[in-house]
């Protein structure tokens, strides 16, 4: 309260809310504004050197006992209109009713008067709003952008955690899969499923622990939005660009260890492996980020957005494997946002191959195998299958073609869009405060 003294000193106006502070607090302040249970004033004045003018009016009100000597002015004057421990005087006497006749109060009805204060004054201009709020918009997008970024370096908790998570899955997989020969039906499809599995945890350890940051940031967000500090826009803005290069980094991480642990192959490759993954974890936090929006709670936001990813987790395209989708089923397989991301993944790795072989009908043998995966024999395939090669196997069975690599990268990108309109929706004209 020192401190708090000190700025006042310095000619600024402060306004506190006490309960019965202690004597050295009380007289910290200049002025008091006393209210008795319902919100009726008793007393609104100077408070004086030591409190005098409040001991000076409390004790010439009949029937009121004088301050002991040594007692706490704050703890008596509240025992006094009966808020304290002990009531003295409150039953018998009406503190307000005496406050409304005093000169206190024909001091404040006067001063209250004036012009300027309550009614208009003839020589000051109206007083005129030209915009929403009080800051322009560039001023709104800085500040609030540069809290979102401080926000996100301060919540290690929530960034780096993600990151760790990374690069445990990326050991664990790295792990399992160290060594194995993607070049034989078991293989290929253990290879497959991998991919598949690898990428499902990252998207559902992304989107349950964006929840909780979302959900928790709503509540300062409907404070401000209802005091006009700033435009929706720009606290859309702000979480939209403090997320971008954590889900880059978590994905350089993961794909870092997990992409050559496995066995996987080529710069190139590994660089367009890493912004798919990137991309994905990017469009899991914003599609968490519309549901926390959207939804009442926290819990309402998990249980929907678990929902959504188990139905379209379904639909990926390798469990089941896209050409034993039935017919019915397959509108669910061409909109499962998760399928894009996981076929441009699967593809890069399997389907690759820039010259497939030719079978040769008189040796049973491929000729002119190139040195890439996908352009590789598939050893031990079943009867019902005959030769293949991995890529046409990874294409004819899951529906991870390489051709459609660019398409679905601009696919992915358009979920992401969408799920950051539908956000900004949800932001702008959705209110889950209970009043």
């Amino acid at each position: 309260m020192d401190g708090v003294r000190k700025v006042a000193d310095s000619g600024r106006t402060i306004i506190c809310t006490i309960h019965q502070p202690s004597s050295e607090v009380f007289y910290l302040f200049d002025s008091l504004l006393l209210l008795k249970r319902g919100g009726e004033t008793v007393f609104y004045g100077e408070l004086g050197s030591k409190c005098r003018n409040l001991i000076d009016y409390f004790e010439g009100i009949p029937g009121v006992s004088p301050l002991p000597k040594g007692y706490n002015p704050a703890t008596w004057m509240l025992e006094c209109i009966g808020a304290g421990v002990g009531n003295t005087a409150a039953d018998s006497t009406d503190f307000v009713d005496y406050f409304r006749n005093s000169s206190l109060n024909r001091a404040l009805v006067a001063n209250m008067a004036k012009e300027g204060i309550t009614v208009p004054s003839p020589d000051l201009p109206e007083m005129v709003y030209t915009e929403k709020r009080a800051a322009d918009s560039k001023t709104q997008m800085k500040f609030v952008v540069w809290r979102f970024i401080q926000m996100y370096w301060r919540t290690p908790s929530y960034t780096l955690t993600r990151m760790y998570l990374a690069l445990f899955l990326a050991v664990v997989f790295g792990l399992i899969f160290v060594d194995v020969d993607y070049a034989s039906y078991s293989g290929l499809n253990s290879g497959v499923g991998m991919v598949f599995v690898a990428a499902l945890f990252q998207a559902m350890m992304t989107f349950q622990s964006v929840l909780p940051l979302a959900c928790s940031e709503r509540a300062s967000y409907y404070r401000e939005r209802a005091a006009q500090t700033y435009n929706a826009l720009w606290y859309f803005v702000g979480s939209t660009l403090a997320e971008i290069p954590y889900c880059f980094i978590s994905g350089a991480l993961f794909t870092v260890v997990y992409y050559p642990f496995v066995g996987f192959t080529g710069f190139g490759t590994g660089v367009l492996f890493w912004l798919a993954i990137s991309l994905m974890v990017l469009m899991q936090v914003y599609m968490g980020m519309m549901f926390a929006y959207a939804m009442p709670s926290e819990e309402v936001a998990a249980i929907i957005g678990l929902l959504f990813n188990a139905i379209f987790m379904m639909f990926m395209g390798f469990s089941p494997p896209a050409y034993s989708i039935p017919s019915g089923y397959t509108w669910l397989y061409k909109i499962s946002p998760l399928r894009f991301p996981l076929s441009i993944m699967e593809a890069l790795v399997f389907a690759d191959c820039d010259e497939l072989p030719t079978w040769n009908n008189a040796t049973q043998s491929y000729e002119n195998v190139g040195s890439q995966l996908g352009c590789q024999p598939m050893a031990d395939s079943p009867a019902t299958v005959g030769h293949i090669t991995i890529k046409e196997y990874t294409e004819q069975y899951f529906g991870f073609e390489h051709d459609d690599i660019t398409r679905y990268f601009f696919v992915v990108i358009g979920c992401i869009i969408l799920f950051r309109i539908l956000g900004l929706i949800a932001l702008r004209y959705i209110n889950h405060q209970k009043r």
